[in-house]
């Protein structure tokens, strides 16, 4: 079972069954080979197990770090799960220890927040931001908001997935609220670049929901007011999609060849060819060389 593929054993409280039933459901939509074992109930008969297999790294990634942020227990002896868990681990203790030490403490300084559960459940990031960001409030609330980012961040990007599968937002309003966040400032300042380029990876699986949404990619591919990482990833996950099956992605290829910047996602490769797996490397060079000919022909 799960041949070739990364897996990992959850731990759900009972009282969590529901709310990890529902980020599962939106993993399923967005993720078309995730693979999980039904719910199991476990020795104690009230928590439950469920083991979650995908194949690409970065789904992986983006799935542990869901997971881990809403609260959900991980089981492995798996090394490659631990060393993410670790990275976890270490990213976010380090960050807040680092930003309390910049908090400087003042007398009488006791202003609160009582709705900070809710903005993180709501996945109000940019309201956590300014509590965080707000030396008015007391220490403690402004650690509090601060820790509270990253779950907030995943928060957001599950209800965008669940809006776009429940058709209340189309894909296209989903791009735009999932590349606000890849590109958002002040995510970078408080070192959230993992979760941010994990916004964009989403936004570019939700691009191939619909094979007219897939040239969402080719705009994102030449776009230069982004992180050059999603110009190339925007180009491969293009690629990925659209050289499978050249006769059903026809006129998006065509319009590939005549809209894409070749010459700047090939400025892109020379200059940072190390940035990217392998194989988004290959996809890139497959849809150069695909333009290339076209025009060749």
């Amino acid at each position: 079972m799960f041949l070739n593929r990364s897996k990992v054993r959850v731990l759900i409280n009972e009282d969590d069954k529901s709310r990890f039933e529902y980020m599962l459901e939106q993993f399923q939509f967005l993720i078309r080979d995730i693979e999980a074992t039904p719910l199991e109930l476990t020795n104690n008969h009230k928590d439950y197990e469920c083991v979650i297999a995908v194949t690409k790294h970065s789904h992986f990634e983006l799935l542990i770090e869901v997971l881990k942020t809403n609260g959900f227990g991980i089981q492995t002896n798996d090394k490659k799960v631990k060393d993410i868990l670790d990275k976890l681990n270490s990213k976010y203790l380090g960050e807040i220890s680092e930003f309390i030490s910049t908090i400087e403490v003042k007398k009488n300084v006791n202003k609160t927040h009582p709705g900070l559960d809710k903005l993180v459940s709501d996945g109000n990031y940019t309201e956590l931001i300014k509590i965080a960001k707000d030396i008015t409030y007391s220490p403690e609330t402004i650690v509090k908001a601060r820790t509270g980012i990253s779950r907030a961040i995943t928060n957001y990007i599950i209800k965008t997935i669940e809006n776009v599968s429940k058709y209340k937002i189309d894909i296209a309003e989903a791009v735009k609220i999932l590349l606000a966040i890849a590109i958002d400032t002040d995510l970078k300042y408080f070192k959230h670049d993992e979760l941010m380029m994990q916004a964009a990876d989403v936004a570019f699986e939700i691009c191939t929901k619909d094979p007219d949404s897939i040239t969402n990619l080719i705009k994102i591919a030449n776009q230069k007011n982004v992180d050059y990482l999603l110009n190339l990833k925007a180009a491969s996950k293009f690629a990925e999609i659209a050289l499978v099956d050249e006769n059903k992605y026809k006129s998006q290829l065509k319009q590939a060849t005549k809209d894409l910047n070749i010459r700047w996602l090939i400025n892109l490769l020379d200059l940072f060819p190390d940035k990217i797996e392998q194989e988004e490397k290959e996809n890139i060079e497959k849809l150069i060389s695909y333009i290339k000919n076209y025009f060749a022909a």
